[in-house]
Formats: structure tokens, C-alpha cells, sequence
């Protein structure tokens, strides 16, 4: 075994410690195990949601298109995560943070009732499952590279691993190992960055092909990638609005504005963790490292180039970040299985106040194993899920995201208008996929009808129009309501003033202690 493998094991035993630790801190307190008792400070907020934000997708997937395709189509995933937060800390967080939610479907049943809350939470856990499975699978198949073990093992054994520390301690476990995932990779690609430097020099980070790489042409022509980089900013930038992961961070600040200026500070790291692997691929091809079959571009490069030891803090931490977005999924699915589809505070009505936090943490607890196991299976039957993952998130940005936005900038939100965006946003992305030979350049091989209509170089537009689709079909319900009609532009003033102060949201936000 070499020191790679005995770092990434030592990287899991450690994070499994710290999820253990984290458990002594919820002391049979929903709120705790839910929201961290909204307790966090500006430093954890924002290194939690970077925890969340920067996975294998955004270092090793984010390298690999910036190899193949241009800087633009590695950098876009990191502008777009970034870019959600920065749309979080600007316009929500604040106001989600003092309606006082345990989960983000919460916010569709205050705001609408109890019918489009079961559909929200619905589309959020279909949508996280299949991120979920997908991300299982990615850490299954980076691992079976180090270690002699088949696939199917190391997904159950990560997913055990995970459902441990997160029933245990809850987002307390969860926010204490971000931390510790994070430090380490930005610990390992600082260390590769400095190496490069002084390996190399500077000389690389100026040349011709990394200025032609980063051609902003590649955000203009569509034979270039413009659309497919463009809804790739879109998906991610106002899709991750409805990320149940990020908002579960967001409920835990301390305080509203401890949330916003978390999101900002989310934002920034993002950013600056996230770009070096765009531009780490025109270094990687300056050198004339070529890409291997079925390794990671990235893995290439640190076996060929840096030093073990540097390798080994490199990938244990891009393993880690990997886990960050599989515990934060099963957690926050887990929690909206649990208090929003199957209600369970209804069913504890009976229940003694002595016994009532202790019983509805226990099933909470127990609603990660289904979601665990679906995302396992899903990941063993299914381990390169393709288009379907990036589908199965577009559908719930394009159903969910209007009714969100409504959710503030309307004082009277139309659940019936809202049911509507939801059914038709959901289903013009469907057919989008229908008839979309690609979907953000991976080859449609599960439901593709051919048709001379939508080709390749239309890819992404489905992304694009469908939550269009789904706003007029909100505004157009709503109208013949009588709920709206003609005051949008008042509604939507009024969002972006401070005319409500937060003590006001707060007070008439605030959750009634009989519907908790």
C-alpha cells in the first residue's frame, strides 16, 4: 500500500471521527440536528457551503473540460456555484435564514400549503437522489483506481460510513467534516500550485495556449460551446437557489445577516479554490501530459509530475470534498423525507413533550437508510447516470424556481399559479430532454427521439427556456385569479428595497410552535 492509499484511508478515518464527535452536540435537540441550532458563525457558514459547492465535478470533472473543451467549460460549473451564492447572500438568505425553516420545502408550505410542499419535496429528493447516486458512483470509481477493491464494495462501504456520522450528529457532523474536507484539499492544491511555481516558473500561466484556452469566443458562438457554457451558469447559478444542501447552511447562521455575508464569503472561495483546476489543464497540456482511459486528467498529472506526499493531500482531498456533497444529500433528503413528505409531527401529536424531540429525531435518523440504499442501488445498477443527472436537476430548477422567487417578491403567492409553473416548467423540460440529441455535451442515450428540430448545437437551450415557460404560465394563473394582475412591478420594487425590515420578516415568518 502506498502513501496515496494510507493518506485517503487516514482522510476517512478522521472524517469519521469528526461526524462521531459532532454527535455529542445535538443532545436530543431537533433543531440541532437539523439546523445546527443556528448557532454558526460567519467563517463556518461560508467554508460549509464552499464544502458543498466544491466536489469531483468542479477539481477533477472541472479540469478534464477545461482540457477537452476550453477554460469556459471547466470555469463555468465554478462562475455558476458561485454565482448562486452570491444570488443566495444578495436577495435570500437573509430572509430565509429569519423565517426561522428547518428544511427549504418547509418555505413551499408556508407560503402555499401542504399540496405544493409534498410536490417541492418530492422534486427536490428525485433530483438530489439522482446527485446523489451520481456522486456515489464518481467516488466508487476514483477509489477502485487506488485500491483493490470492486466498486460495489466501496459504495457500500462509503455510504455506511456517511449515514454513521450523519445520523449521529445531523448537520452538526455534517458542517464539522466540511471543514475538515475543505482545509484539506486547499491544503493540497495549495501545495501543488507552489510546486508548479517553483518547478516551472511563471512562464506557463502566460503562455499562448492558455490565452487561446480562455478565448471569451467560447461565451459568444454557439459552435464554440456558447450555449452549452452559458446554461451551464444558468443551471448552476439559479438551479442551486432550490439546493437543499446550501440551505440547510443558510438556516444555521447564527443570525440573518451572519447568513448573508456567509453566502458572499462562500462565494469568493469558490471562486478562487475553483479556478485553479480550470487553468491547472493548460499547465497539465503545456507539459505534454496526455489524458489515460478511464483516469482522471488530473490523477494523471500528479502521478507523472508532483511529488507523493503533495499527491497524497491533493486527492484525499478531492476525495473528501466528493464525500461533503454525498453526506450533505442523504442528510438533507433524509430530513425532508421525513418532515415534509411523511409529516411525522402528525403522527407524534400523542406523544408526551417529555418524549416528543427523542421520538422525531429517531425517525428522522431512520429516513437516511432508504434514501442511502435507493442511491446506492441507483449507483451499482446505474454507475455512469449521464444525461439523466443533469436532466433530473434541470427539471426541479425549471419546476421549482418560480414558485421560489414568488415565494418572496409576492405578498399573496398564488399556490394554484404555482402548481401550474411547476407542472409545465417540469414537463417543457422533459421534452426538451425528449428531443435533445445532447445535454450539456453527453450523448442522450436514454430517451432521445430523433428529430431535425433540436440538434447539438441547440444543447443547453432546454435549460434556458423552460423556467421562461414556467414564469409566464405563473403569471398568466395568477392573473385570472385575481391575485396578482398588474402589480408586478410594485412586487418586484418592493423585493429589492428595504422597505420590511428583518424584524418585521421575522415576526411574521416566524414558525407557530403548533405546526413544528
Amino acid at each position: 500500500m502506498g502513501l496515496i492509499e494510507i493518506g485517503i484511508i487516514l482522510s476517512l478515518l478522521i472524517t469519521l471521527m469528526i461526524g462521531l464527535f459532532g454527535s455529542k452536540q445535538i443532545k436530543n435537540k431537533t433543531e440541532n440536528y437539523y439546523v445546527a441550532g443556528r448557532n454558526m458563525s460567519i467563517p463556518i457558514v461560508g467554508l460549509a457551503l464552499v464544502g458543498q459547492a466544491i466536489d469531483g465535478n468542479s477539481t477533477l470533472g472541472n479540469t478534464t473540460l477545461s482540457s477537452d473543451f476550453g477554460f469556459w467549460a471547466g470555469a463555468t460549473m465554478v462562475i455558476g456555484l458561485a454565482l448562486a451564492l452570491f444570488l443566495f447572500g444578495k436577495f435570500f438568505a437573509e430572509k430565509l435564514n429569519s423565517m426561522n425553516l428547518l428544511t427549504l420545502a418547509d418555505l413551499f408550505r408556508i407560503k402555499y400549503n401542504r399540496n405544493i410542499e409534498v410536490i417541492a419535496s418530492i422534486l427536490m429528493i428525485f433530483s438530489f437522489g439522482i446527485l446523489l447516486a451520481g456522486n456515489l458512483a464518481a467516488v466508487g470509481i476514483l477509489m477502485k483506481i487506488f485500491f483493490a477493491l470492486n466498486y460495489e464494495t466501496i459504495i457500500i462501504l462509503i455510504s455506511i460510513m456517511v449515514v454513521i456520522y450523519s445520523m449521529a450528529g445531523g448537520l452538526i457532523s455534517d458542517i464539522l467534516t466540511d471543514l475538515f474536507q475543505i482545509g484539506l484539499l486547499v491544503f493540497g492544491l495549495g501545495l501543488t500550485l507552489v510546486y508548479i511555481v517553483f518547478k516551472y516558473g511563471l512562464e506557463l500561466f502566460t503562455s499562448g495556449d492558455l490565452i487561446s484556452g480562455m478565448s471569451i469566443t467560447q461565451m459568444i458562438f454557439p459552435g464554440e460551446g456558447a450555449l452549452i457554457n452559458w446554461a451551464t451558469i444558468v443551471a448552476l447559478g439559479f438551479g442551486n437557489l432550490l439546493a437543499i444542501d446550501f440551505a440547510s447552511r443558510i438556516f444555521s447562521a447564527r443570525t440573518p445577516k451572519i447568513a448573508k455575508k456567509g453566502c458572499y464569503m462562500g462565494a469568493w472561495m469558490t471562486l478562487i479554490i475553483g479556478i485553479p483546476f480550470s487553468l491547472l489543464a493548460f499547465f497539465i497540456q503545456s507539459i505534454g501530459i496526455s489524458p489515460v482511459e478511464g483516469i482522471p486528467l488530473l490523477f494523471v498529472f500528479s502521478e507523472e509530475i508532483l511529488p507523493v506526499f503533495i499527491s497524497m493531500f491533493l486527492i484525499s482531498g478531492i476525495v473528501g470534498v466528493s464525500l461533503s456533497t454525498i453526506d450533505g444529500a442523504i442528510l438533507s433528503m433524509g430530513n425532508i423525507l421525513a418532515h415534509n413528505v411523511l409529516n411525522i409531527k402528525e403522527g407524534l401529536k400523542k406523544v408526551s413533550s417529555a418524549d416528543y424531540e427523542k421520538t422525531y429525531l429517531y425517525f428522522t435518523r431512520l429516513s437516511l437508510v432508504p434514501i442511502a440504499g435507493i442511491g446506492m442501488i441507483f449507483a451499482m445498477l446505474l454507475p455512469s447516470p449521464g444525461i439523466l443527472l443533469t436532466v433530473a436537476f434541470d427539471i426541479m430548477f425549471a419546476s421549482l424556481l418560480v414558485p421560489f422567487v414568488f415565494a418572496f417578491i409576492s405578498k399573496k403567492p398564488d399556490s394554484n399559479a404555482a402548481l401550474w409553473a411547476i407542472i409545465c416548467g417540469g414537463i417543457s423540460r422533459v421534452l426538451f430532454a425528449i428531443f435533445s440529441p445532447t445535454s450539456f455535451g453527453v450523448d442522450n442515450t436514454f430517451f432521445y427521439i430523433e428529430n431535425s428540430i433540436i440538434t447539438t448545437s441547440l444543447d443547453g437551450l432546454g435549460t434556458i427556456i423552460s423556467p421562461l415557460i414556467a414564469l409566464v404560465v405563473y403569471l398568466y394563473v395568477a392573473s385570472q385569479t385575481g391575485k396578482e394582475r398588474k402589480n408586478y412591478i410594485d412586487i418586484i420594487n418592493s423585493f429589492f428595497s428595504n422597505e420590511h425590515n428583518l424584524d418585521t420578516r421575522r415576526k411574521n415568518y416566524k414558525y407557530n410552535k403548533e405546526d413544528e
